[in-house]
Order: structure tokens, then C-alpha cells, then sequence
């Protein structure tokens, strides 16, 4: 007995640590316009294993500043054009840029970093950085910087203390619509940490400006990019007990024909559905309060292994499934 629940352990072990894929979320704020709102309205990016929303400017101006980027302002000033030395504003939790990632059911995933390309106008904002939810916005995350081209330098935006963005150049570099953005400077967070690695709960990413020349002074920010790692793991699906008195019982398993049925101990109005390895949902069956089993037709599956997930609102309970042919 004791070595088929190792066994069974060294199986669940592998599900939970394999199947990593890593991931880019690039944000290219193409279908942004100067009346498009504070919601960039551009169709946000798909990867397996993550749902993500747009960003939003939260406590700034009601339209981007340009179509094409994220621009606006708005911003808590403190800062004196062609002043470089002396700055009042610090920053306001109530004024930043807004996105959410959330991990799939049955998906862990790890933050690595965040890039995008910065840029402000001549009475622009002199400083930004990056919290998250993760320690309730509390501190910057690590910030880097990396001069593009010759038009950029470490004059133009410094790192100070490890985690805020200064925009030593009282003016823009060059001129166009370029300036200043990703096209010359690249601007980033690494995250790391417990709080960043194999989390199921959503992160909430921010992006703060402050010490603006004037309220008219604009923050940019163009295409940016969200990496990571999602991994598929049944941690995400709830406990897998194979415990005679579970919630239901699954039988014949392994099954050599897809044939199977699901008998519930304590029938509620809920879904069965069946999950594979990848954390995809390929078919679900409504459950009545009066079914005490219920018979699945799963013959067109190919053999493997396969997750029976019983779910009753947002409680679930999950069981193994091998189909051999």
C-alpha cells in the first residue's frame, strides 16, 4: 500500500512540475486614440495558462495625449522646468498605469519581469516606478534602464535607489514622435521573490509618475512587454483525495474503452467536467440534483491522463483519470 501511494505521489509530482511553458505579454497600445478613453481599447494578449485585462489610467486624464501609445496627463507636479536639482512631489498612490494577470485554473505562474519603452513631454513627470499588489503597493520593484542608440544615455533616465526611475534630462533627446519612448529608451522591473514565483492568485501590476513640471506634463509608455512562466498544476484543481469517502467516485479507472461513470455521494447542482494535462477544459456535463451517477462517453479521447473535475459554484473537487486503449 505504502508503495502505490508513493507511486501515486511521484505521478501528482510530475503533473505539478512539468508542463511549464513560459510566456510574453506584449501590450502594443495600437488601437489607443486621443479619445479613447482611459482604457486601452486594443484586443488584449492571449497565452496558455494566463487571462489578462487591459491597462488603465487611474486618476490622470480622461484621454491618451496620442493614438498609438499610452499617454496622459494629469499627474502630481513638483518638479521646475529647466530645474534639475530641487523636487517637492512625491508619489500618489491615487494617479498610476493599471493592469491585472491572472493565473487559468489549474495553472501556477512566476513573474519574471516587466519591459517597456518610457517617454515625456517638456513639462513631463521626472519620476516612475513599479509596485504591485503582491506586498499591497507598498515598494518599487527593481528597476533597470538600457539606452537603445545614441540618442539615449544614462544621462537621460538614472535608477535611483534600486527602484525608482529619474528623468535626470530636464528636455526630451530627440524630437518626433519617438522621443524619449521605446525607440531609444528601454525602462524595466524584475520581480522575484516567494510573492512572484508559482502564485495562483492574480497580480496586480502599477505604474506610478509624480514630480511633473506642470499638470499638462504627459507620462508615456509604449510597447510593453509582461514575461513569465505558466505551469500546469493540480494544485489549481483542488485536492485529489482517492479517498474512498470523497465527494465522488470514479469508476473504471484506468478505463480502457472512455467508458465511465461518476458516482456522487452527495448530489448538488453543479458541472463534471474533464481536464487534460494542459489545463484544458475539452467537455462538461451538467449535474441535476436528482443524479446520483452519471455515465460519460470520453471514447473519442485519446489515451493518457486526464482530470474529472466536480464542481459545485466555486468549490471543486478533482480526480485522476487514465484512459489506456
Amino acid at each position: 500500500m505504502v508503495k502505490k501511494l508513493l507511486s501515486l505521489f511521484i505521478i501528482c509530482l510530475t503533473v505539478k512540475s512539468g508542463n511549464a511553458q513560459s510566456f510574453g505579454l506584449k501590450y502594443t497600445f495600437a488601437a489607443v486614440t486621443n479619445s479613447s478613453g482611459p482604457i486601452d481599447p486594443t484586443p488584449t494578449p492571449t497565452v496558455v495558462g494566463v487571462t489578462t485585462n487591459s491597462w488603465t489610467a487611474v486618476g490622470t486624464g480622461t484621454n491618451s495625449t496620442g493614438a498609438g501609445y499610452f499617454s496622459f496627463t494629469g499627474w502630481g507636479t513638483g518638479a521646475t522646468n529647466s530645474v534639475n536639482t530641487t523636487f517637492t512631489g512625491s508619489i500618489d498612490p491615487a494617479k498610476y498605469y493599471e493592469v491585472t494577470v491572472t493565473p487559468q485554473a489549474g495553472y501556477s505562474v512566476t513573474l519574471n519581469s516587466m519591459t517597456f519603452g518610457a517617454s515625456r513631454s517638456g513639462t513631463g513627470i521626472r519620476n516612475f516606478a513599479v509596485r504591485t499588489n503582491r506586498d499591497g503597493y507598498a515598494a518599487n520593484v527593481a528597476a533597470t534602464y538600457t539606452p537603445l542608440n545614441s540618442a539615449a544615455s544614462t544621462t537621460v533616465i538614472t535608477i535611483q535607489g534600486g527602484d525608482t526611475f529619474f528623468w535626470f534630462d530636464d528636455a526630451n533627446s530627440t524630437s518626433g514622435p519617438a522621443a524619449g519612448s521605446v525607440a531609444n529608451n528601454l525602462c524595466g522591473a524584475n520581480f522575484s521573490g516567494a510573492n512572484f514565483t508559482n502564485q495562483s492568485s492574480p497580480y496586480t501590476l502599477r505604474i506610478y509618475a509624480w514630480n511633473s513640471e506642470a499638470a499638462g506634463g504627459t507620462f508615456r509608455i509604449d510597447s510593453l512587454m509582461i514575461n513569465g512562466v505558466a505551469t500546469f498544476s493540480t494544485a489549481g484543481f483542488g485536492n485529489i483525495s482517492h479517498d474512498l469517502n470523497a465527494s465522488f467516485k470514479l469508476y473504471p479507472n484506468p478505463s480502457n474503452n472512455g467508458i465511465i461513470y461518476v458516482e456522487l455521494n452527495n448530489a448538488y447542482k453543479g458541472s463534471i467536467e474533464i481536464v487534460n494535462l494542459t489545463g484544458q477544459v475539452i467537455t462538461n456535463e451538467n449535474v441535476e440534483s436528482s443524479y446520483n451517477r452519471v455515465k460519460l462517453d470520453l471514447s473519442a479521447l485519446s489515451e493518457g491522463t486526464y482530470f474529472v473535475r466536480y464542481r459545485i459554484g466555486n468549490e471543486f473537487v478533482t480526480e485522476k483519470l487514465i484512459i489506456t486503449k
